[in-house]
C-alpha cells in the first residue's frame, strides 16, 4: 500500500501482525510508515527468530513494543496443541501483550518462552531438517497405497505439510541460518554414504555368489576326476585277477580202459 493509505490504515490499531517471508522483511519496513508504529505492538511471525528481532530492534521507534513468535503449525492453522514459541523481545504495555498471547492459550496452543538464540539452536534447526526432508519426498516417491504405516503416513504428512509452503520462508530459513549449509550438506553426504553401503553390499553379494559357483565348478570337476579313476581302477582289477582252473577228481583217468 502506498504510504498515506498504510498511515490511515494503522490509526486505529493497536497490535500489528508482520508476516511476510524473512527475504523481504527488512524492505517491508523500510516502507512502513514507522512514526504510525509509536506505542503500538509489533508482533513478528518467522520460522528464524534472531535475524527478524534484528531488524524490528534497529528499525521500530524505541516506544514501540516488539514481541517475535513461531506458530509451529502448517498452513491450516490447527491451534490445538501446537507449540507456541515466543520471546518477548520489548514490552512496556505487560498487559497488552499478555492479552494477545492469551488468544493462543484459549485455543489450547503450547506456549513456549524462549530466547531468539536457544530458538534458532534448537527449534530452527529442526524445522530446516524438516522442511528439507519434505521438500525431497515428493509424490513420485510416496505413492498413494490402500495401507500405509505409521511411518509411511508421518512421512507423508511431511511431504503434505511442505508442499503448501512457499518456497520463499524455506529459503529464508536456509539464508538466515548458520547451520542451514552445515545440515544441507550432511543430509547429501549421509545420502552418498547410503549409495555406496549399498553398492559396497552389491559386490559383496555378487562375489560371493561368483565364488560359490566357482567352488561348485570346482567340486563337480573333483568328483568327475574321482568316478574316472574309480572306473580305471575297477577295470585295472579285473584284468589282474587269475583265471581259475576246475580241479579234476581224484581215481579219474582222463583215458577210457578198454573192455
Amino acid at each position: 500500500f502506498p504510504n498515506f493509505e498504510m498511515s490511515k490504515f494503522l490509526q486505529g490499531l493497536d497490535v500489528v501482525v508482520i508476516t511476510v517471508p524473512m527475504t523481504e522483511l527488512e524492505e517491508t519496513m523500510e516502507t512502513l510508515p514507522l512514526e504510525k508504529l509509536r506505542n503500538k505492538l509489533v508482533v513478528e511471525m518467522s520460522p528464524l527468530k534472531v535475524y527478524p528481532r534484528t531488524v524490528l530492534t534497529n528499525t521500530l521507534p524505541a516506544d514501540t513494543d516488539i514481541l517475535c513468535m513461531n506458530p509451529m503449525t502448517t498452513a491450516e492453522l490447527e491451534l490445538d496443541g501446537v507449540p507456541i514459541v515466543y520471546e518477548k523481545v520489548r514490552i512496556s504495555d505487560s498487559l497488552r501483550a499478555d492479552c494477545f498471547l492469551s488468544i493462543f492459550e484459549r485455543a489450547r496452543s503450547q506456549m513456549v518462552e524462549m530466547s531468539a538464540e536457544d530458538h534458532d539452536t534448537y527449534v530452527a534447526n529442526a524445522e530446516f531438517v524438516t522442511h528439507l526432508t519434505g521438500r525431497l519426498l515428493d509424490r513420485d516417491l510416496l505413492p498413494v497405497t490402500p495401507v500405509r504405516s505409521k511411518e509411511y503416513s508421518a512421512l507423508c504428512n511431511v511431504a503434505e505439510m511442505t508442499a503448501n509452503d512457499q518456497f520463499d520462508m524455506f529459503y529464508g530459513m536456509f539464508k538466515y541460518n548458520d547451520q542451514a549449509k552445515v545440515m544441507l550438506n550432511t543430509m547429501r553426504e549421509n545420502l552418498a554414504r547410503v549409495e555406496r553401503k549399498i553398492a559396497a553390499k552389491e559386490a559383496y553379494l555378487s562375489a560371493s555368489a561368483e565364488m560359490k559357483n566357482t567352488d561348485r565348478q570346482k567340486l563337480i570337476a573333483e568328483c568327475r576326476l574321482l568316478l574316472r579313476e574309480m572306473a580305471r581302477s575297477e577295470t585295472d582289477s579285473m584284468k589282474e585277477a587269475p583265471t581259475l582252473k576246475k580241479d579234476v577228481p581224484s581215481g579219474t583217468s582222463s583215458t577210457k580202459k578198454k573192455d
